[in-house]
């Protein structure tokens, strides 16, 4: 079984998930773009209950990019670590792929929101492709 840590860019804040991920996500939605700064995000998605804060809790500030989603991030060097929706995703945490220990190992399955994908960007053939968000079984 694979457990997944991470941290912020500082190193003051750090994470522990003790079981794999759920799901690993591409996502190029416009939002994502803009909360990032880069061409696409990518997210482990983990249970909320399982993710323990090893170190730095008190550095964890949250911000309201809408009124679904939260983005959380490192008071100190501005890391966003994860994002949460509990309307949408209750229970769930999207933890940013680049502050995995682990990214190396962990490829996004799933590509969403591909109908806003930028036209230069390549992704892989071995995920499965979403125009949109896939709705839940």
């Amino acid at each position: 079984m694979q457990t997944i840590s991470g941290q912020c860019s500082c190193g003051k804040i750090a994470y522990h998930y003790p079981a794999p991920a759920l799901q690993i996500v591409a996502c190029h939605c416009g939002l994502c773009r803009r909360m990032t700064g880069a061409a696409l995000s990518s997210y482990v998605v983990v249970k909320e209950a399982e993710l323990a804060f090893t170190q730095g809790q008190e550095l964890l500030k949250s911000y309201t990019v809408t009124s679904r989603t939260q983005r959380h991030f490192c008071t100190d060097c501005g890391t966003p670590l994860y994002n949460s929706n509990h309307e949408t995703y209750a229970g769930l945490s999207m933890l940013y792929l680049g502050t995995v220990n682990q990214h190396e190992s962990l490829a996004p399955r799933m590509d969403i929101y591909c109908e806003n994908k930028l036209s230069w960007l390549e992704t892989s053939d071995s995920c499965r492709h979403f125009e949109q968000m896939p709705r839940k079984s």
